[in-house]
């Protein structure tokens, strides 16, 4: 999730019609994990895991994904869903202990299937489910047949989609994940796919934090808001240990920089440094444009997901909704101004 920079933020909470004829970029991966996490077989004797087909095969993200790429685009919002491409190898450590975690959860999860602690095989399910390569074949898939708009980015998701921000390829990136800020997103839109849905019986609400107006609250640089990033810790560092969003804050602010702070604070600095900055200044995007979005193909989307995938035909039928509200869907044999 990277740097966590909620502390420093001033969001401010939108509607989806504020969106209304934007292009956003949205961060798949985590969009990904909120779905396995959230749609999952829960209760008594369930075992905790993704929402399922006849076959065994997941289908949690599948959901996700048509309902609110649907919402999206019903609401005139044009949505381009960024995967992550091959991790810089300094996100090494992070993965390592990520795998770690997800070993010992593995583990924890067995005991308690075994004994029929539902409660702990719920809270253990959302720690070991993934999106497997097979599921993201699966919602690449998904996307074509809804005529949504999908890239892979060559390395970070959210670190391409920042740069085609600050282009002027998209109005805004939609993503929890706060490294959006650092990679110098102008804008950072945060809940776009969970937007109306409960929580702890509070409804959510989609959430835009502009770039500008946070560096001028803290009165800080964007090279300073990446240094801050670094101290409190990112995907490709751990952090100075002791330093906080608001400590981090104070100390930018008196010292200018990371090698000014670790001099006065007889720190050591961070491996790598000017390496780290990099990434997050200067963000691989690759050489592909950004797709352009299309129409939806009504037919091939039944036999998908009714077909192959046995979702419910209404299911089916309220997304298709959406799409034909928005122009958006084309019938057998139909030809629109998108194919030319």
């Amino acid at each position: 999730m990277g740097c966590n920079l909620k502390d420093l933020a001033s969001p401010e909470s939108i509607e989806l019609s504020d969106l209304a004829g934007q292009r956003v970029a949205v961060d798949t991966f985590l969009v990904a994990y909120q779905f396995i996490t959230s749609l999952r077989a829960r209760g008594e004797g369930k075992d905790g895991l993704y929402m399922r087909n006849a076959a065994g095969k997941p289908t949690s993200h599948l959901f996700g994904f048509l309902e609110r790429a649907s919402t999206m685009i019903a609401a005139e919002i044009d949505p381009v869903f960024v995967f992550d491409g091959r991790p810089h190898e300094l996100k090494d450590h992070t993965l390592s202990e990520r795998k770690e975690r997800r070993v010992a959860a593995e583990e924890k999860y067995a005991i308690a299937l075994e004994a029929e602690d539902w409660k702990a095989v719920d809270k253990l399910g959302a720690q070991i489910v993934s999106y497997t390569p097979e599921m993201v074949a699966e919602t690449k898939r998904l996307f074509d047949l809804m005529g949504v708009a999908w890239i892979e980015a060559p390395m970070e998701a959210e670190g391409a989609a920042s740069v085609w921000c600050r282009q002027g390829l998209v109005s805004g990136v939609a993503s929890q994940d706060w490294d959006v800020l650092l990679y110098g997103s102008p804008v950072m839109i945060r809940n776009l796919t969970s937007h109306g849905t409960k929580k702890f019986g509070r409804t959510i609400s989609a959430e835009r934090i502009v770039l500008d107006d946070l560096l001028a609250e803290h009165e800080i640089t964007r090279d300073q808001l990446v240094d801050l990033g670094i101290m409190v810790g990112t995907d490709f560092h751990p952090g100075i240990r002791g330093i906080g969003p608001k400590t981090g804050l104070k100390l930018i602010k008196e010292y200018g920089s990371i090698e000014a702070i670790c001099e006065a604070k007889e720190k050591p600095l961070p491996e790598r440094l000017e390496e780290i900055r990099s990434i997050f200044h200067e963000h691989p995007v690759g050489e592909h444009t950004l797709p352009a979005s299309g129409m939806a193909d009504e037919k091939g989307l039944r036999t998908y997901l009714i077909d192959e995938m046995d979702f419910s035909e209404r299911r089916v039928e309220r997304a298709l909704e959406k799409l034909k509200s928005a122009g958006r869907c084309r019938t057998q044999g139909q030809s629109t101004l998108f194919d030319f």
